[in-house]
């Protein structure tokens, strides 16, 4: 039973290193990690995306190993065979899995290590659609919301994950910069750094369920609370909300991850719990494999909101303006000594401020808008 202390141990790591005192578990002797497989087989028209990783141990940095160059298809009870093509970084893509709605399918892998990974036959299901995204704004910020209804009561069982976009501006625009020793007049739009975008996906686990309802109904499941006075909201922000239909089983596993993983914390918290998933090592039987193969279509929900929805929304400006004399020591100085940066031009002398201040991809902004903005 070692496979499965492996895993409660990398939970009890994770979440326990608050006591008092250290515990170091005798780990030396377990494998150096285990398969852990993430994605859902699509049963719509859009591209399948399975993700392959390795665990690590406790005595190992806390870095994530990408399984390369492994050979991925998709079985069904009905004979068809679809295969998952390596694009890298651990991610296995097909276009169209061509799946038939209530069929059952199932996922094997074969890693370059020569062994062998199977997933129990799931069913492919059909997603009802996203009735609506709403939020309020509260004391605490902007809490998101999605609400799902299924006409036929047949799913029952639901989960979510999603992106954030968020537009962001610099505090002050600039039309200078510096470069190559000299102060130079920005070429537009190619060097505007007054304006960028940036980007978030969820990493909580989302679920519920409307098994305790007479209709398969769900109101208002939480998503994500945005706090008060952060700079998503200083402008405009969009968040894209997927869905997805699971059955019973794959509920309970990921209900039994997200306890594992959200909800341990202290003492009265509920204690690290066995997560099997339904995948096997079929070349190793001793081996645990960490994941839950679901199939179904995939449904989704864009809204947006803008910063005058939920005014007042507070703001702390810290950026300060230094005026530099114009001479080339001046502004070597401010730049090489105080790591500032110019951003406009007065008589005689530059205004400089911080770089966080003036270019807006240093806040990990991104100057290429999206499409869909």
């Amino acid at each position: 039973m070692k496979k499965t202390y492996y895993i409660l141990i990398v939970f009890a790591g994770f979440f326990f290193n608050g006591c008092r005192e250290n515990y170091y578990p005798p780990v030396n002797s377990l494998p150096d990690s285990f398969l852990v497989v993430e994605g859902v087989l699509n049963a719509g028209q859009s591209p399948t995306l399975i993700h392959l990783t390795r665990t690590f141990k406790l005595d190992q940095r806390a870095t994530v190993t990408t399984e390369k160059n492994a050979q991925l298809k998709v079985e069904g009870k009905d004979n068809t065979t679809s295969f998952l093509f390596d694009t890298g970084n651990g991610n296995y893509v097909s276009a169209n899995l061509h799946l038939v709605a209530n069929n059952e399918y199932r996922l094997r892998i074969k890693t370059v290590d020569g062994k062998e990974y199977l997933s129990d036959y799931v069913k492919a299901k059909i997603t009802p659609p996203i009735d609506s995204i709403s939020w309020i704004r509260n004391d605490k910020g902007v809490q998101i919301y999605a609400n799902a209804n299924d006409p036929s009561n047949t799913t029952r069982y639901y989960r979510w994950d999603y992106n954030e976009t968020w537009e962001i501006h610099s505090h002050f625009g600039t039309s200078i910069i510096y470069q190559n020793g000299v102060i130079r007049n920005r070429v537009f739009p190619q060097e505007d750094v007054s304006v960028c975008w940036k980007y978030q996906s969820s990493t909580n686990i989302l679920l519920a369920n409307s098994i305790g309802l007479q209709t398969d109904i769900i109101s208002e499941a939480p998503l994500i609370l945005i706090p008060v006075g952060h700079e998503k909201l200083f402008v405009r922000y969009s968040i894209l909300v997927r869905q997805y239909a699971l059955e019973k089983e794959a509920y309970d596993f990921f209900e039994l991850m997200k306890k594992n993983s959200e909800e341990i914390g202290s003492l009265f918290s509920p204690q690290p719990s066995e997560i099997k998933g339904n995948l096997h090592c079929i070349t190793d039987p001793d081996e645990f494999v960490v994941g839950f193969v679901t199939a179904s279509s995939i449904t989704e929900k864009r809204i947006f909101i803008s910063a005058v929805q939920v005014n007042p929304w507070p703001t702390v400006n810290t950026c300060e303006t230094y005026t530099i004399s114009s001479n080339p020591d001046s502004i070597n100085y401010a730049i090489s000594a105080l790591g500032l940066m110019p951003y406009s031009q007065i008589m005689g002398s530059y205004l400089f401020s911080t770089p966080y201040c003036v270019d807006c991809t240093i806040r990990g902004g991104s100057t290429i808008k999206p499409v869909f903005w």
